[in-house]
Protein backbone atom coordinates (compact mmCIF):
# COMPACT_ATOMS: atom_id res chain seq x y z
CA UNK A 1 0.00 0.00 0.00
CA UNK A 2 2.48 2.58 -0.94
CA UNK A 3 0.65 5.85 -0.09
CA UNK A 4 -0.19 4.11 3.64
CA UNK A 5 1.76 4.09 6.59
CA UNK A 6 2.64 0.07 5.19
CA UNK A 7 6.12 -0.39 7.42
CA UNK A 8 4.16 0.00 10.86
CA UNK A 9 5.93 -3.14 12.75
CA UNK A 10 4.92 -5.18 15.94
CA UNK A 11 7.84 -3.94 17.91
CA UNK A 12 5.79 -2.25 20.64
CA UNK A 13 5.29 -5.33 23.25
CA UNK A 14 2.24 -4.26 25.76
CA UNK A 15 2.53 -4.59 29.21
CA UNK A 16 0.42 -7.02 30.97
CA UNK A 17 -3.13 -6.64 32.07
CA UNK A 18 -6.09 -8.18 33.16
CA UNK A 19 -7.86 -11.16 30.87
CA UNK A 20 -10.53 -10.45 28.57
CA UNK A 21 -13.98 -11.15 30.75
CA UNK A 22 -16.18 -13.79 29.65
CA UNK A 23 -19.45 -12.36 28.10
CA UNK A 24 -20.77 -14.84 26.06
CA UNK A 25 -24.27 -15.33 26.17
CA UNK A 26 -24.59 -11.39 27.90
CA UNK A 27 -26.34 -8.20 26.67
CA UNK A 28 -24.77 -5.05 26.73
CA UNK A 29 -26.97 -2.01 28.09
CA UNK A 30 -24.81 0.16 26.14
CA UNK A 31 -25.79 -0.51 22.95
CA UNK A 32 -28.83 -3.26 23.96
CA UNK A 33 -27.72 -6.26 21.94
CA UNK A 34 -26.46 -9.49 22.59
CA UNK A 35 -22.58 -10.51 22.64
CA UNK A 36 -20.74 -10.51 18.95
CA UNK A 37 -23.47 -7.89 17.90
CA UNK A 38 -24.43 -4.75 19.26
CA UNK A 39 -22.02 -6.33 22.41
CA UNK A 40 -19.26 -5.93 20.42
CA UNK A 41 -17.13 -3.55 18.66
CA UNK A 42 -14.42 -3.76 15.80
CA UNK A 43 -11.58 -1.05 15.63
CA UNK A 44 -9.67 -1.69 12.41
CA UNK A 45 -5.36 -1.36 13.40
CA UNK A 46 -5.60 -2.45 17.12
CA UNK A 47 -2.51 -4.63 16.95
CA UNK A 48 -1.44 -6.23 20.25
CA UNK A 49 2.23 -5.53 19.71
CA UNK A 50 1.43 -2.31 18.77
CA UNK A 51 1.47 0.89 21.35
CA UNK A 52 0.06 -1.12 24.14
CA UNK A 53 -2.86 -2.07 22.00
CA UNK A 54 -3.61 -5.47 23.76
CA UNK A 55 -4.07 -3.74 27.18
CA UNK A 56 -6.16 -1.23 25.83
CA UNK A 57 -8.39 -3.67 24.46
CA UNK A 58 -8.34 -5.93 27.62
CA UNK A 59 -9.05 -2.50 29.74
CA UNK A 60 -11.52 -1.74 28.02
CA UNK A 61 -13.85 -4.73 28.15
CA UNK A 62 -12.83 -5.44 31.73
CA UNK A 63 -14.45 -1.78 32.30
CA UNK A 64 -17.61 -1.83 29.80
CA UNK A 65 -18.15 -5.68 29.21
CA UNK A 66 -17.95 -5.20 25.57
CA UNK A 67 -16.10 -7.16 23.60
CA UNK A 68 -12.93 -5.70 21.34
CA UNK A 69 -11.53 -7.93 19.51
CA UNK A 70 -8.00 -7.56 17.94
CA UNK A 71 -7.33 -6.27 14.67
CA UNK A 72 -4.14 -6.96 12.85
CA UNK A 73 -4.22 -4.40 9.60
CA UNK A 74 -2.36 -1.49 9.17
CA UNK A 75 -3.02 1.94 8.64
CA UNK A 76 -2.74 1.49 4.80
CA UNK A 77 -4.67 -2.17 4.93
CA UNK A 78 -7.42 0.15 6.88
CA UNK A 79 -7.74 2.85 4.51
CA UNK A 80 -7.68 -0.06 1.65
CA UNK A 81 -10.62 -2.20 3.43
CA UNK A 82 -12.55 0.83 4.64
CA UNK A 83 -12.86 1.99 0.85
CA UNK A 84 -14.19 -1.35 0.01
CA UNK A 85 -16.69 -1.82 2.58
CA UNK A 86 -17.95 1.47 1.94
CA UNK A 87 -21.10 0.78 1.73
CA UNK A 88 -22.09 -2.26 3.84
CA UNK A 89 -19.25 -1.13 6.46
CA UNK A 90 -17.71 -3.58 9.25
CA UNK A 91 -15.45 -1.35 11.98
CA UNK A 92 -16.84 0.98 14.14
CA UNK A 93 -13.49 2.52 14.07
CA UNK A 94 -10.26 3.01 12.69
CA UNK A 95 -6.89 3.58 13.53
CA UNK A 96 -4.91 5.61 10.88
CA UNK A 97 -1.86 7.21 10.41
CA UNK A 98 -2.58 11.01 9.55
CA UNK A 99 -2.34 10.94 6.00
CA UNK A 100 -4.27 8.12 5.84
CA UNK A 101 -7.14 9.80 7.89
CA UNK A 102 -6.84 12.52 5.87
CA UNK A 103 -7.66 10.40 2.45
CA UNK A 104 -10.38 8.72 4.40
CA UNK A 105 -12.41 12.02 5.48
CA UNK A 106 -11.92 12.89 1.49
CA UNK A 107 -13.85 9.36 0.46
CA UNK A 108 -16.32 9.96 2.87
CA UNK A 109 -15.58 7.03 4.98
CA UNK A 110 -15.66 8.29 8.23
CA UNK A 111 -18.42 10.16 10.63
CA UNK A 112 -17.71 13.35 12.51
CA UNK A 113 -17.72 12.89 16.41
CA UNK A 114 -16.77 14.86 18.89
CA UNK A 115 -14.90 12.83 21.00
CA UNK A 116 -14.39 14.09 24.67
CA UNK A 117 -11.77 15.84 25.75
CA UNK A 118 -11.35 17.03 22.12
CA UNK A 119 -10.77 20.45 22.79
CA UNK A 120 -7.25 18.91 24.19
CA UNK A 121 -6.30 18.04 21.02
CA UNK A 122 -3.92 20.17 19.03
CA UNK A 123 -5.77 22.10 16.09
CA UNK A 124 -3.22 20.87 13.53
CA UNK A 125 -3.94 17.09 14.87
CA UNK A 126 -7.05 16.86 14.32
CA UNK A 127 -10.26 17.86 11.86
CA UNK A 128 -12.64 20.72 13.24
CA UNK A 129 -15.72 18.31 12.35
CA UNK A 130 -13.85 14.97 14.19
CA UNK A 131 -14.11 13.03 11.43
CA UNK A 132 -10.21 12.26 12.63
CA UNK A 133 -8.51 13.36 15.48
CA UNK A 134 -5.04 12.38 17.20
CA UNK A 135 -4.97 10.07 19.66
CA UNK A 136 -1.11 9.75 20.41
CA UNK A 137 2.41 10.65 18.35
CA UNK A 138 5.47 9.52 17.62
CA UNK A 139 8.16 11.89 16.60
CA UNK A 140 10.83 10.77 14.52
CA UNK A 141 13.92 9.64 16.78
CA UNK A 142 17.31 7.10 15.91
CA UNK A 143 18.62 4.82 18.04
CA UNK A 144 22.53 4.46 18.05
CA UNK A 145 24.34 0.93 19.04
CA UNK A 146 27.14 2.59 21.51
CA UNK A 147 29.59 -0.77 20.48
CA UNK A 148 29.95 -0.07 16.65
CA UNK A 149 29.67 4.10 16.94
CA UNK A 150 31.84 6.34 19.16
CA UNK A 151 30.32 9.43 18.77
CA UNK A 152 26.18 9.36 17.90
CA UNK A 153 25.14 12.10 15.44
CA UNK A 154 23.24 14.75 17.05
CA UNK A 155 22.01 16.55 13.51
CA UNK A 156 21.06 15.63 10.24
CA UNK A 157 24.12 17.08 8.28
CA UNK A 158 26.31 14.53 10.88
CA UNK A 159 25.15 11.23 9.24
CA UNK A 160 27.61 12.48 6.09
CA UNK A 161 30.52 11.97 8.10
CA UNK A 162 32.78 9.54 7.06
CA UNK A 163 32.85 8.17 10.75
CA UNK A 164 29.23 6.47 9.77
CA UNK A 165 30.12 4.17 7.05
CA UNK A 166 28.03 1.49 5.99
CA UNK A 167 26.13 2.23 9.26
CA UNK A 168 22.70 3.63 8.87
CA UNK A 169 19.87 1.75 8.82
CA UNK A 170 15.97 2.97 8.13
CA UNK A 171 12.93 1.61 5.99
CA UNK A 172 12.68 2.15 2.35
CA UNK A 173 11.10 5.81 2.26
CA UNK A 174 9.82 4.60 -1.35
CA UNK A 175 7.34 1.82 0.47
CA UNK A 176 7.38 2.20 4.61
CA UNK A 177 6.21 5.61 6.13
CA UNK A 178 8.27 5.11 8.74
CA UNK A 179 11.35 5.65 5.98
CA UNK A 180 9.00 8.10 4.11
CA UNK A 181 8.55 10.62 7.34
CA UNK A 182 12.34 10.32 7.72
CA UNK A 183 13.19 11.88 4.55
CA UNK A 184 10.50 14.21 4.90
CA UNK A 185 12.23 15.24 7.68
CA UNK A 186 15.84 15.64 6.46
CA UNK A 187 14.10 17.36 3.75
CA UNK A 188 13.09 20.32 6.22
CA UNK A 189 16.10 20.15 8.19
CA UNK A 190 18.30 20.73 5.68
CA UNK A 191 15.95 24.32 4.28
CA UNK A 192 13.19 21.90 1.62
CA UNK A 193 9.65 22.56 1.97
CA UNK A 194 6.41 19.88 1.31
CA UNK A 195 6.43 20.81 -2.09
CA UNK A 196 10.28 21.19 -2.97
CA UNK A 197 12.38 17.83 -1.94
CA UNK A 198 15.51 18.64 -3.52
CA UNK A 199 17.49 19.12 -0.88
CA UNK A 200 15.93 15.49 0.56
CA UNK A 201 16.92 14.13 -2.57
CA UNK A 202 20.50 15.59 -2.67
CA UNK A 203 20.83 14.47 0.86
CA UNK A 204 19.75 10.79 0.60
CA UNK A 205 22.19 10.74 -2.75
CA UNK A 206 25.05 11.68 -0.90
CA UNK A 207 24.66 9.65 2.12
CA UNK A 208 23.92 6.45 -0.40
CA UNK A 209 27.40 7.27 -2.45
CA UNK A 210 29.31 7.91 0.54
CA UNK A 211 28.67 4.72 1.21
CA UNK A 212 27.11 5.51 4.92
CA UNK A 213 23.70 3.69 3.84
CA UNK A 214 23.73 -0.12 5.48
CA UNK A 215 20.47 -1.19 5.04
CA UNK A 216 17.10 0.23 3.72
CA UNK A 217 15.29 -2.33 3.21
CA UNK A 218 10.69 -2.61 3.34
CA UNK A 219 10.42 -4.07 6.33
CA UNK A 220 12.79 -5.36 9.35
CA UNK A 221 15.06 -2.35 9.86
CA UNK A 222 14.11 -2.25 13.53
CA UNK A 223 14.36 -6.32 13.80
CA UNK A 224 18.08 -5.94 12.08
CA UNK A 225 19.01 -2.96 14.94
CA UNK A 226 17.94 -5.54 17.51
CA UNK A 227 19.84 -8.00 16.54
CA UNK A 228 23.08 -5.48 16.34
CA UNK A 229 22.79 -6.19 12.46
CA UNK A 230 22.51 -1.83 11.92
CA UNK A 231 24.71 0.66 14.16
CA UNK A 232 22.11 3.27 13.58
CA UNK A 233 18.64 3.04 13.15
CA UNK A 234 16.33 5.95 11.60
CA UNK A 235 13.04 5.63 12.78
CA UNK A 236 10.56 7.28 15.44
CA UNK A 237 11.48 7.57 19.17
CA UNK A 238 9.64 5.14 20.53
CA UNK A 239 11.32 2.97 17.90
CA UNK A 240 14.55 3.99 19.64
CA UNK A 241 13.49 3.67 23.51
CA UNK A 242 12.32 0.03 22.64
CA UNK A 243 15.77 -1.21 21.36
CA UNK A 244 16.91 0.33 24.68
CA UNK A 245 14.76 -1.03 27.09
CA UNK A 246 12.36 -3.58 25.46
CA UNK A 247 15.15 -5.89 23.11
CA UNK A 248 18.06 -8.20 23.69
CA UNK A 249 20.62 -5.55 23.91
CA UNK A 250 22.50 -4.26 27.28
CA UNK A 251 19.70 -0.87 27.66
CA UNK A 252 23.56 0.60 28.62
CA UNK A 253 24.64 0.23 25.18
CA UNK A 254 22.39 1.93 23.28
CA UNK A 255 22.05 5.77 22.63
CA UNK A 256 18.73 7.86 22.13
CA UNK A 257 18.67 10.61 19.77
CA UNK A 258 15.94 13.20 18.46
CA UNK A 259 17.67 14.90 15.91
CA UNK A 260 18.30 19.04 17.26
CA UNK A 261 17.78 20.26 13.83
CA UNK A 262 14.23 18.91 13.34
CA UNK A 263 11.89 16.09 14.72
CA UNK A 264 9.16 15.92 13.01
CA UNK A 265 6.18 14.58 14.68
CA UNK A 266 4.06 11.72 13.41
CA UNK A 267 0.33 11.47 14.36
CA UNK A 268 -1.93 8.33 14.81
CA UNK A 269 -5.65 9.06 14.61
CA UNK A 270 -9.03 7.80 15.64
CA UNK A 271 -11.87 8.04 13.60
CA UNK A 272 -15.66 6.86 13.53
CA UNK A 273 -16.37 5.02 10.72
CA UNK A 274 -19.68 6.26 8.55
CA UNK A 275 -22.58 3.98 9.36
CA UNK A 276 -20.60 2.21 11.22
CA UNK A 277 -22.33 -1.38 12.58
CA UNK A 278 -22.52 -0.20 16.10
CA UNK A 279 -22.00 3.46 16.32
CA UNK A 280 -22.71 3.86 20.31
CA UNK A 281 -19.86 1.06 21.36
CA UNK A 282 -17.69 2.54 18.57
CA UNK A 283 -18.02 6.36 20.34
CA UNK A 284 -17.13 4.39 23.85
CA UNK A 285 -14.30 3.64 22.78
CA UNK A 286 -13.15 6.35 21.15
CA UNK A 287 -14.00 8.45 24.65
CA UNK A 288 -11.68 5.19 26.46
CA UNK A 289 -8.97 5.82 24.28
CA UNK A 290 -8.53 9.39 24.98
CA UNK A 291 -9.24 9.20 28.68
CA UNK A 292 -6.97 9.34 31.38
CA UNK A 293 -6.68 5.50 31.93
CA UNK A 294 -6.36 5.26 28.28
CA UNK A 295 -3.61 7.89 27.47
CA UNK A 296 -1.63 6.58 30.17
CA UNK A 297 -1.68 2.90 28.78
CA UNK A 298 -0.33 4.34 25.60
CA UNK A 299 2.12 6.06 26.89
CA UNK A 300 3.79 2.88 28.60
CA UNK A 301 4.59 1.86 25.22
CA UNK A 302 6.58 4.95 25.00
CA UNK A 303 4.42 6.59 22.53
CA UNK A 304 3.67 10.54 23.30
CA UNK A 305 -0.21 11.03 24.40
CA UNK A 306 -1.83 13.53 22.85
CA UNK A 307 -3.58 15.31 25.79
CA UNK A 308 -0.74 17.20 27.55
CA UNK A 309 -2.65 16.97 30.75
CA UNK A 310 -2.29 13.62 31.25
CA UNK A 311 0.85 12.87 33.73
CA UNK A 312 3.15 9.74 32.27
CA UNK A 313 3.82 7.31 34.31
CA UNK A 314 6.87 7.65 36.08
CA UNK A 315 8.84 4.62 35.16
CA UNK A 316 8.28 5.50 31.50
CA UNK A 317 8.99 9.30 32.51
CA UNK A 318 12.71 8.37 33.67
CA UNK A 319 13.51 6.14 31.06
CA UNK A 320 13.09 9.07 28.23
CA UNK A 321 14.76 11.56 27.53
CA UNK A 322 14.42 15.21 29.17
CA UNK A 323 11.93 17.93 27.83
CA UNK A 324 14.73 19.73 26.50
CA UNK A 325 15.64 17.15 24.29
CA UNK A 326 12.38 17.13 22.59
CA UNK A 327 12.58 21.26 21.84
CA UNK A 328 13.09 20.37 18.12
CA UNK A 329 9.91 18.20 18.11
CA UNK A 330 7.33 19.79 15.96
CA UNK A 331 4.43 19.20 13.65
CA UNK A 332 4.15 20.04 10.24
CA UNK A 333 1.33 20.74 7.58
CA UNK A 334 -0.39 17.27 7.08
CA UNK A 335 -2.73 17.86 4.79
CA UNK A 336 0.07 19.62 2.78
CA UNK A 337 2.17 16.35 3.27
CA UNK A 338 -0.89 13.90 2.16
CA UNK A 339 -1.18 15.85 -1.04
CA UNK A 340 2.33 15.73 -1.88
CA UNK A 341 3.13 12.30 -0.91
CA UNK A 342 2.95 10.26 -4.20
CA UNK A 343 5.05 12.72 -6.07
CA UNK A 344 7.66 12.54 -3.32
CA UNK A 345 8.00 8.95 -3.15
CA UNK A 346 7.89 8.69 -6.77
CA UNK A 347 11.00 11.27 -6.64
CA UNK A 348 13.12 9.20 -4.55
CA UNK A 349 12.14 6.26 -5.68
CA UNK A 350 13.28 7.11 -9.16
CA UNK A 351 16.23 9.57 -8.55
CA UNK A 352 17.74 7.49 -4.68
CA UNK A 353 16.55 4.22 -4.59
Amino acid sequence: MPEGYTSRRRFLIGAGASGTAALAGCTNSLTGGSIGQAGSVVQYNAVNGWANYKEIRQTFTKQTGITFPEDTKNSGQTLNALTNEKKNPQSDAAYMGITDAIKASKRGLVAPYTVKHFDQIPKKLKKGDGEYFSVHYATVGWAVNDNHVDTPPKKWADLLDDRYKNSIGMYSPGSAFNGFINYVNANLALGGTLTNFDPGIQFFKKLKDKGNVAAMPKQGAVTSFFKGEIPILLAYDFNAYMAKYQSSLNPSDVTVVVPADLSVQVPYTLSLVKDAPHPKAGKQLLDFQLSDTGQKIFARAFVNPIRSDVEIPSKVKQKKLPKRAYKSSKPIDYPTLEANQKHARSRFINEVA
